[in-house]
């Protein structure tokens, strides 16, 4: 489970209006798609979002919590679809069409090259998370089956990222392997 992105803000930030915090918020999103979170700077956002670096400051504790609120807006807005987060076995059809839906919800959105900086630069960066520590743990509590295709699903996910070219080869290998995990006489 993953924290909820008001979560992670200040309240001033919260109680911006609007425009503002969209202002701040694209800011951030195009800071985050175009430097790994070590490379990334407060400055940068600051000048782009027009605000003081004091403000910064006010509205989230550091880089990595003004990182952690972008990327969950970008999962947040990329989930917004019917996912069905049920625990019980999915048919392998009903599989590939929620890693495709997600692939071109990525795909279609601003949040593209955010996700692709977070999976080739950030992710094991930031490893100790609590949410990422919550959702390993749920994982693990899961049956062996829907675990593998989670984790089958996920790295079929970073590979079409990163290999735009290859997405179709790729969803079809994932395909003909979770075919396999989800036949019943497993």
């Amino acid at each position: 489970m993953s924290l909820l992105e008001d979560d992670m803000v200040s309240t001033t930030f919260n109680n911006l209006n609007p425009a503002k915090k969209a202002k701040i918020s694209q800011a951030l999103l195009t800071e985050f798609s175009s430097h790994p979170l070590p490379d990334s700077q407060v400055s940068r956002i600051i000048k782009t979002a027009g605000i003081a670096r004091g403000a910064f400051y006010k509205y989230f504790d550091d880089l990595q919590d003004a990182y952690r609120y972008t990327y969950q807006r970008a999962i947040k807005y990329i989930h917004s679809g019917p996912v069905d987060e049920t625990s019980e076995m999915l048919t392998a059809e009903q599989y590939l069409k929620q890693v495709t839906d997600f692939v071109e919800a990525v795909d279609d959105s601003q949040y593209c090259g955010l996700l692709k900086m977070h999976i080739t630069k950030n992710e094991n960066l930031l490893r100790n998370w609590n949410e990422d520590n919550q959702q390993a743990e749920s994982l693990m509590n899961q049956e062996p089956l829907i675990w593998a295709n989670a984790v089958l699903a996920h790295e079929t996910i970073k590979l079409v990222l990163l290999n735009p070219s290859e997405k179709k080869s790729l969803l079809d290998r994932y395909f003909q392997a979770i075919q396999k995990l989800t036949k019943k006489e497993l």
